[in-house]
């Protein structure tokens, strides 16, 4: 019983320790960056609590002796209301309130989302590009060892054997860095998940340059707000709503209502009880300098709306420009790879005399610069395509998409 029990673990023991987490699960983990866990927590403070201004500020109750003779005892009752002017521009207030929180939650799950979309792209081309660098050591090896052995030729060239040794220690501290930069790539990655599955993207389902091309003819359309100009607009009418509150009380306003009653033996309740009425009436100058300081203020902000306004509108514009130049590049670098030039003049070369083994080196070095070349400009593609979508506001809708992979 215990073999079959044992053969059975170790039959599930490749799955166990390959079980490898998704794109589209390592995406969704935005939910548990602390930033927009606070905006969810703060939201739902907002929306399960009241903070509405009540119509009756304070009520007060006062009792006192008459000549202290309790058979003449007085009773004040004393009503301070909140204008109605205040307690709507409280529930506008609160009502923004909510709304801004619900921004600021759009724009932190954009952050985080856009954090992982970095991770993603990096881990896998960060790879790749490592695969071609091992490559080129191979070669770079291969290279100093040919030359080193035509030391005795005639045409022999020390200056092109340092040169080669120079390229190939480059390319093993080249080669360094890259193993340096997955290890920091695998720990920020393992910082943002909470399972114990392997991280290992891959890179088979990742959309094409075609797949992106069509994606920008879909998105010419589109007019998403991002949800940080979004943010600066209630930031805006905020202020404005702090400015009409300030205001309000360097009017003429209702201060209090009162009623009395003093209680007195020889005296009828008419004569006994009494109605009062205050009014707060402020000098001109009362609350002036704060009233200046709010209308900096919300000029201030006005403006800074404006500024991201414009930034986010130049970004989205700039990058998308930079995002078609990259895949005229690609194609440009793809299309030589695939005609193979070099390959073909070394071809007709061979049919007339023999191929010298520096060509062949040669070949296959410009071969792999080309490969190296198109990796790196994939590269900037996918990251410059993730700051497009950023830009345009994208990363963050209601129906949560992964543009990284097929369909």
């Amino acid at each position: 019983m215990r073999k079959y029990i044992l053969i059975s673990l170790l039959s599930l023991l490749p799955i166990i320790i390959f079980a490898q987490i998704s794109v589209n699960d390592f995406l969704k983990s935005y939910k548990n960056e602390e930033s927009v866990v606070f905006q969810y927590n703060k939201l739902y403070e907002l929306n399960t609590r009241s903070y509405n201004l009540p119509y009756v500020e304070k009520l007060e109750v006062r009792t006192e002796t008459n000549e202290f003779d309790w058979r003449k005892q007085e009773y004040l009752l004393r009503v301070s209301p909140n204008s109605r002017r205040n307690v709507k521009t409280q529930r506008q207030f609160q009502e923004t309130a909510r709304y801004l929180s619900k921004k600021e939650l759009e724009v932190a799950k954009n952050q985080a989302i856009r954090e992982r979309y970095d991770l993603i792209i990096d881990n896998i081309f960060i790879k790749k590009i490592l695969f071609i660098k091992k490559k080129q050591a191979t070669l770079l090896k291969d290279k100093v060892t040919l030359l080193q052995r035509s030391i005795s030729l005639d045409d022999f060239d020390v200056l092109e054997l340092i040169e080669a040794e120079d390229d190939r220690q480059k390319n093993k501290r080249e080669i360094m860095d890259l193993e340096n930069a997955i290890l920091t790539n695998k720990n920020n990655i393992n910082r943002n998940i909470t399972t114990g599955k392997k991280i290992q993207f891959n890179g088979e389902k990742m959309i094409t340059i075609k797949d992106i091309k069509i994606l920008l003819q879909s998105l010419k359309s589109s007019e998403t707000v991002h949800p940080q100009v979004e943010v600066q607009s209630a930031k805006v009418y905020n202020q404005m709503l702090e400015y009409q509150w300030e205001s309000s009380k360097t009017k003429f306003s209702l201060g209090f209502v009162q009623a009395k009653y003093g209680y007195d033996a020889e005296d009828n309740f008419r004569k006994s009880f009494s109605i009062g009425v205050g009014f707060d009436i402020p000098f001109k100058s009362m609350g002036r300098i704060d009233l200046n300081e709010l209308e900096l203020e919300v000029r201030e902000s006005e403006s800074d709306f404006r500024n991201i306004k414009n930034q986010i509108s130049e970004g989205k514009y700039n990058q998308k420009q930079q995002l078609e130049n990259l895949i005229r590049k690609y194609e440009l670098v793809a299309q030589q790879l695939e005609n193979g030039e070099s390959e073909y003049a070394l071809k007709e070369y061979q049919k007339i005399a023999e191929t010298p083994p520096k060509a062949l080196v040669k070949l296959r070095e410009n071969t792999l610069k080309l490969e190296m070349l198109l990796e790196e400009l994939a590269y900037k593609i996918m990251k410059s395509l993730v700051g497009y979508l950023d830009y345009s506001g994208l990363l963050v809708q209601d129906s949560f998409k992964n543009y990284l992979e097929k369909n």
